[in-house]
């Protein structure tokens, strides 16, 4: 499992330490931002994506932007 750090921006605050990473066993993407100190839960968290063009339409789509991602 590959992971990279990229900033994730709703429209309020920024996680500048958010991950996106990549299953290859399952061969999709994942992206996580915004955990709680507490309980280590992120706020943001899509699972199972087949491209990386889908979990930033789906990271829009609730509000937040992705930035710092890169094909690498």
């Amino acid at each position: 499992m590959s992971r990279y750090t990229v900033e994730v921006k709703p429209a309020t605050a920024s996680d500048p330490e958010a991950t996106n990473g990549y299953d290859r066993p399952l061969r999709t993407f994942f992206l996580q931002a915004f955990p709680d100190p507490e309980t280590d839960e992120s706020a943001l968290w899509l699972g199972a994506f087949p491209t990386l063009e889908s979990i930033i339409e789906a990271a829009r789509a609730q509000g937040y932007e992705v930035r710092g991602l890169t094909r690498k």
